[in-house]
């Protein structure tokens, strides 16, 4: 610490030592006055750290009114901050400054304090030691802090705030540096930083600030000033200053001169120069900067920005990287700057830009290229990456972006299916519509482009007819324009990925070939993984997984679910098309693997959620349908019936829904023994062929119905690819069933082991568990006739339904334990396998026996098994 004369001190003028008086529209700030009470409690020092224009000298001045202790005030200038010795000489004159208000103890020790001539040390010395009297601590506010310079943070006042706590507390304001200099007592725990997030306006404080009368504002529009202005609040002054003056724009002009003059200004001209370059891009990294502005210091000068808060954020991005985030407000303002000062500078730096961002942020490059003024490099970045901007939960923006360049380019086909895709996505299908068929008109009316505009345009048009095309014979040819469109255009290794997905996202869709589905979109994600583009990943992760489970691929779809982190994807515009698709994908295997109550809890649950009527939800819809069937509950049919409605009446993307809605009507009629109902229901089913799950449900249906023929027309439909494991068990367990009914047993026995065969490694139980009189009977049999799989086998028949007439009578005589042990007994294990088996010992598996035999009024294990009441 210095040791200069303090001797020549003498009072600071009045302006210096007290706060300023509160703006008329100042409003009180709650929030942050009492985590100024909360900081100033418990900590020696409190940093008050941000940039120009968060309204730090105001919230302080406000809440040094209304403090409970005392407060004094002390504003730097370059006099006052010139060194120890004037610095303490201001502390005194802020301190005897507020004697006179307080009681005549602590008055008399504030107004005795004197510097003295040995120099700093002594005066400290002295200051704390006639302040050692004190009966509550001193709070010392110094407004414009940083002009001391870091030796503040080394200087008297770390001193008095480490050695004297119980004493003095110090409040400092200045520039976002200013915490910088105390990042050792703040990890330590003796200093508090307040800074600009935490002084930015929330929504509700600027809702209160426009409540007040005359503004021609109302409360809902904070939410939109919030989003313009960050929360700013020098900005959101101005807003509500431009609203009062009936001047459309005086509070941007105002704003863009604050800038220019309290911002920039006080740089000096190398950095102020780099900020209104850098401030081309929101979002950049120090390659791009460099790009940008030319400097080669561009890494250390964006540092300093960060570092010193001047309005730019640092964070870490994909592959460890380090990126910067400008403040909006501010950049806004630095552009509208730099285009009145050097308007062609600043279109070259958009063109700049715009090459830079294209490859990662095509959506940024494509507005960049416009700014710029290069409309037809708008269109070229547009054709690579609408369908990655779109994926990637961007389709608002990216509307935006196709309004503005229809606006220069006037009605450009591939733009107006570009835009038809947004309108999709963002939920307006009318509007979809009316574009879409704009568009097509157009592609169709205009000549022959340049060929390596020509695949660009072809590729554009192809997938945009994967969004827009809703019938699934046409989606399919349209998937096949697909694959040779991206064969034939150029795309880097991003638009790529991109592609392969919506191929996977749309065969999938098409349910027509699930294998090739899960080909793709395991193909897109090897893609996706080796570029590392984390939206996308979740994406495809997403549609593997009920690929992978709709392909009857259960064991890896829960394997992947197992293996990755669950976090729902919170974008809420792609959550349109895939909102709900893994707790769907999980649900869907417990009913499969007939985990019923499983199903039922994950489909009510995404229902409660609500989802449009082609959404993942609808099916959840469907198959709350089919698992109350299943269950059999009067109370659940009804439940489920109720969703009914929520199931859309047409095709969309290529989903059948109609079949599926028509599905489960049906199947909730024949749980509730109207057969003749659900066969009526399963006629409007005819037009439809690339359904093999509904066909399968419906035969099973048509069987129970006593209409074998219908049955077995319906299993004929399903072919090749949509043959999957459940669907090929269920297929061949009604097929085995029919077979038995007509005589043909021993083709019933080998499709029966069959289906046993494909279901039992993958837990498919459902089709075996749909027990009726003639599938219970076959099962019986198929146990004395031999399997392979006695365990399955012999816990279907244990588990069998209970409305079938022979279970209501062992129902009633056999114990649960009981029922499990006959289902055993069914098969040819003995009674040291069934042990093994049920993990009980041999002598418990006799003793339930004999409690069978008793039961059942049988004598032999053959009696017991041909048991019928």
């Amino acid at each position: 610490m210095e040791e200069l004369p303090l001797a020549q001190w003498t009072p600071l003028p009045w302006f210096l030592v007290s706060p300023p008086l509160p703006g008329a529209a100042m409003l009180p700030r709650p929030r942050l006055e009492q985590l100024l009470d909360d900081s100033v409690a418990q900590h020696p020092i409190t940093l008050v750290a941000a940039a120009s224009g968060y309204g730090k000298t105001a919230m302080l001045a406000a809440w040094s009114r209304k403090s409970v202790g005392p407060v004094a005030w002390l504003t730097l200038n370059d006099d006052v901050a010139a060194g120890d010795a004037q610095f303490l000489g201001g502390m005194i004159s802020a301190l005897r400054r507020i004697a006179p208000g307080l009681d005549a103890a602590q008055a008399h020790i504030l107004s005795g304090l004197a510097v003295d001539p040995r120099g700093a040390d002594a005066t400290v010395e002295h200051i704390a030691v006639r302040c050692a009297a004190l009966t509550a601590p001193v709070t010392l506010i110094v407004d414009h802090a940083g002009l001391a310079g870091p030796a503040l943070a080394r200087g008297p006042l770390r001193v008095l705030a480490e050695h004297c706590p119980g004493l003095f507390r110090f409040v400092l304001a200045g520039e976002p540096a200013l915490a910088d200099w105390f990042n050792n007592m703040v990890a330590v725990g003796g200093a508090r930083s307040i800074g600009a997030g935490q002084l930015a306006l929330t929504v509700e404080e600027i809702g209160a600030e426009l409540a007040q009368p005359g503004t021609g504002l109302e409360a809902a529009d904070a939410a939109r000033i919030l989003s313009e202005t960050g929360g700013w609040p020098i900005a959101v002054h101005l807003a509500r200053m431009g609203s009062l003056t009936g001047v459309d724009g005086s509070g941007a002009e105002v704003l863009t001169e604050y800038v220019a003059s309290q911002v920039l200004g006080g740089l000096d001209a190398e950095l102020a120069d780099f900020i209104l370059a850098a401030s081309t891009c929101a979002r950049l990294d120090a390659t791009t900067a460099q790009i940008l502005t030319g400097n080669p210091r561009s890494a250390e000068l964006l540092e300093q920005c960060a570092n010193q808060g001047i309005f730019l954020e640092h964070f870490v991005g994909r592959n460890e990287q380090t990126l910067y985030e400008w403040h909006a407000p501010f950049a806004r303002q630095c552009r509208i700057l730099l285009g009145r000062r050097n308007p062609a500078l600043s279109r070259e730096l958009n063109l700049r830009a715009a090459q830079a961002l294209a490859a990662e942020f095509p959506a940024e490059a494509i507005g960049h290229a416009m700014a710029g003024a290069d409309h037809d490099g708008a269109l070229d970045i547009l054709r690579g990456a609408w369908l990655r901007i779109v994926i990637d939960a961007g389709a608002v923006r990216l509307n935006g972006l196709c309004l503005d360049l229809l606006a220069q380019l006037g009605p450009v086909a591939e733009v107006l299916l570009v835009r038809a895709c947004c309108l999709d996505a963002m939920g307006d299908i009318t509007g979809s519509d009316i574009l879409a068929a704009q568009a097509r008109t157009a592609m169709a009316a205009c000549g022959p482009a340049p060929a390596a505009a020509d695949s660009g345009r072809r590729a554009t048009q192809a997938f945009a007819e994967l969004f827009l095309d809703d019938d699934g014979e046409t989606l399919g040819a349209a998937v096949d324009d697909a694959r040779e469109a991206m064969n034939a255009d150029h795309i880097d290794a991003a638009g790529y990925a991109y592609r392969l997905f919506f191929l996977g996202w749309t065969e999938l869709r098409l349910r027509r070939n699930p294998a090739e589905a899960v080909r793709l979109l395991k193909s897109a994600l090897r893609e996706a993984e080796a570029t590392g583009m984390g939206t996308l990943l979740r994406r495809i992760r997403g549609n593997l997984t009920f690929a992978l489970s709709y392909g009857g691929y259960f064991t890896a779809a829960r394997a992947l679910m197992d293996s990755r982190n669950q976090d729902g994807d919170d974008d809420e515009l792609w959550n349109h098309y895939d909102g709900g698709i893994e707790p769907f994908a999980r649900g869907y295997m417990d009913f499969w693997q007939d985990r019923i109550p499983q199903a039922q809890k994950l489909f009510t649950e995404m229902v409660d959620r609500g989802g449009h009527p082609a959404s993942y939800t609808a099916l959840a819809r469907v198959y709350l349908a089919l698992s109350a069937a299943a269950t059999g509950d009067a109370r659940e049919l009804r439940a489920a019936e109720s969703h009914l409605g929520g199931i859309s009446a047409v095709d969309q993307h290529g989903v059948p829904w109609p079949a599926y809605r028509l599905l489960a009507t049906a199947g909730i009629a024949s749980a509730s023994g109207d057969h003749a109902g659900a066969a009526a229901q399963l006629a409007g089913l005819q037009p439809y062929r690339n359904i093999p799950v509904v066909l399968a449900h419906a035969a099973e249906m048509y069987r129970k119905a006593g209409r074998p023929a219908d049955a077995m027309v319906l299993l004929s439909r399903i072919h090749g690819a949509g043959m999957v494991s459940y669907v090929a068990a269920s297929a061949l367990v009604t097929s085995a069933v029919v077979a038995r009914g007509r005589g043909e047993r021993e083709a019933a026995h080998n499709q029966l082991e069959q289906a046993l065969d494909i279901a039992a490694p993958l837990s498919i139980a459902r089709p075996f568990n749909r027990s009726d009189d003639a599938l219970l009977g076959l099962l019986t049999e198929h146990a004395a006739w031999g399997t392979s799989h006695e365990g399955f086998l012999a816990a279907r028949i244990a588990l069998g339904d209970e409305a079938v007439s022979r279970h209501e009578i062992l129902g009633a005589q056999l114990s649960t334990r009981e029922r499990e042990v006959f289902g055993y007994l069914c098969t040819t294990m003995t009674a040291e396998e069934i042990a093994g088996a049920l993990f009980v010992s041999v002598n418990t598996v006799r003793t339930h026996q004999r409690s069978i035999y008793r039961k059942l009024g049988v004598g032999t294990r053959r009696e017991a098994i041909k048991f019928r009441p």
